[in-house]
């Protein structure tokens, strides 16, 4: 018998038997609710030990006071690359930048001014070197004739022709052989460009030992679409998390609805990515289309996707987004920058690129996901106050890049600026390590909540920045919110700096050991300061 029907029983002649029934409802209902809150309740995040972003909304449960997710803020800094070479043209673009051996490579697009038209055939891969990340140069390879001299950096296949303009990328399997550690993916056949439908490409692997001189490998690979512009862009990388290399390629979704729509190519909709996987290079996932949650259809000319090097389970994304007819040069400043212009289609006899406009969106996403998640709409890079950079196609980031550590707190990004003019060139861009997005409280002060999770390290890091007169101050948690003792913000030890690994404590101890496993929550107290990102390492080593 259960303790309700005994109760029943005991009470059925009294005078409270009404109440005794109602209140066993009562109970049996709170047990049935409970049973499905309990149900119901989404299982801890597992952090391990790896690196949380606080641009991953995902880990965030609730703000309070006036604390907010902020954006970012990358800093121009000087030009790496200058187009001053004949063979460098005015159409810079990055395929790619990897290391090897202590040296940063980076493969980007020259292209034959002399050959008036867009044509692949008019471009080429061209390489440049950087020991920092800061000072680069173009080695003189002395593989391809360019005007009677072979006095250039152009890479070549191994018949001494210049390598088209393709997706490359660093191949990091342990197993990989080393004339083979470069790898590239050409499109060969079929038609890409903006009016084809990607039919007939064969996707040709190739393999380089440095991304100097390049052979095709007997890979045949079954990388292929039939969807209106497919291959017309995108990035490839390998992928830690999922143990696979993951494209991302430009198609165009003819059924989005764009608040601007493309003058030149009279088509609707937008540009947009697809995924696709492969473990071998060989076989290759069926396309997903990526969506971007509830935000308004965009163009995205490039979405260039790389795991993030310090937390390789979420990617970043530095989209390009295209904006057309957003016109920002007068004729006057077109002609004197001096624009390089080409004959038209059936549509548009001739233009140049000066009536759109193009600046820098961050996204993320995750392994396994086809949506990418948008935390703002802003743009993370403006084009800024020189005029060349409002001409079209302008400020796109590496295809497959990423981002390099340039210094203690910080990182770096290449953009390209001043498409199509004379005055082309490559340019760095830093951030602060982590520094994609931040918890921020202005003085008034605000707090955040995570999700409950678990860990697996033994104390907690911050990445984060206050004034001289702001702090942070933190509180765990366990999964329902409640103070754990020792661990609550009267203990904690106030934190005041700008760090990138600053170890939190309380009354001066720091082992959060005993939660290990245990879903627990953090929460944070802010006054003019940032939250970067936050991380439970393992103990150091005894000595």
């Amino acid at each position: 018998m259960c303790f309700s029907q005994f109760y029943m029983k005991l009470h059925a002649s009294s005078p409270c038997a009404h109440f005794a029934k109602l209140a066993c409802h009562t109970a049996a209902w709170a047990l049935i609710t409970c049973s499905l809150t309990a149900a119901e309740a989404p299982a801890p995040v597992k952090l391990e030990d790896n690196l949380q972003l606080m641009l991953d909304r995902s880990i965030i449960d609730t703000f309070s006071g006036q604390a907010a997710l902020k954006l970012g803020t990358p800093v121009t800094r000087e030009v790496v690359i200058k187009s001053d070479q004949p063979w460098d043209g005015d159409a810079f673009f990055i395929s790619s930048i990897y290391q090897l051996d202590g040296v940063h490579y980076m493969l980007y697009r020259g292209r034959d001014a002399g050959i008036g038209d867009e044509r692949p055939s008019a471009t080429y891969l061209c390489l440049a070197t950087s020991t920092d990340g800061i000072n680069w140069v173009k080695p003189k390879l002395g593989l391809v004739d360019f005007d009677g001299s072979k006095d250039n950096n152009i890479v070549a296949n191994e018949s001494g022709k210049a390598l088209p303009f393709c997706y490359t990328f660093y191949d990091p399997r342990p197993d990989t052989p080393a004339n083979e550690r470069v790898k590239a993916i050409d499109m060969r056949d079929g038609e890409r460009r903006a009016g084809g439908e990607g039919k007939g490409l064969r996707a040709q692997i190739m393999g380089s030992a440095d991304g100097k001189v390049w052979h095709d490998l007997p890979i045949e690979a079954n990388l292929k679409s039939d969807w209106v512009n497919a291959f017309d862009g995108g990035s490839v990388s390998w992928s830690e998390a999922e143990q696979a290399f993951v494209g991302y390629f430009r198609w165009w979704d003819t059924n989005a609805k764009p608040r601007y729509a493309d003058w030149m190519i009279v088509r609707p909709g937008v540009r947009t990515s697809f995924r696709s996987i492969s473990k071998d290079l060989v076989t290759w996932s069926k396309p997903e289309p990526m969506t971007y949650g509830d935000t308004p259809d965009e163009h995205f000319y490039e979405t260039c996707t790389h795991s993030y090097f310090r937390a390789p389970q979420i990617y970043i994304v530095l989209a390009n987004r295209f904006n057309p007819g957003r016109r920002a040069l007068s004729l006057e400043e077109e002609r004197a920058l001096d624009i390089t212009r080409f004959p038209g289609n059936k549509d548009t006899p001739t233009y140049t690129f000066a009536s759109d406009a193009n600046d820098l969106v961050l996204l993320t996403t995750k392994p396994g996901s086809s949506e990418f998640d948008r935390p703002f709409m802003e743009a993370f890079l403006r084009p800024g106050p020189e005029l060349g950079n409002w001409a079209s196609r302008c400020n796109y980031a590496g295809l497959s890049a990423g981002f390099i550590p340039t210094g203690r707190a910080e990182m770096s990004f290449y953009i390209t600026r001043h498409h199509l003019q004379k005055t082309n060139y490559i340019q760095r861009i830093t951030l602060r390590t982590d520094g994609f997005a931040s918890v921020n409280a202005p003085y008034a002060g605000g707090g955040m909540v995570t999700v409950p999770f678990t860990y697996t390290g033994d104390h907690l890091v911050l990445n984060y920045a206050t004034s001289a007169a702001g702090e942070v101050k933190v509180e765990l948690q366990d999964a329902n919110g409640n103070p754990l003792p020792g661990f609550t913000f009267d203990d904690c030890d106030v934190l005041i700096g700008d760090r990138v690994d600053g170890a939190v404590t309380w009354h001066g101890q720091k082992s959060l050991a005993r939660y290990i496993g245990k879903p627990v929550r953090l929460s944070f107290k802010l006054m003019d300061a940032d939250i970067y990102s936050f991380r439970f390492p393992d103990a150091p080593a005894a000595k």
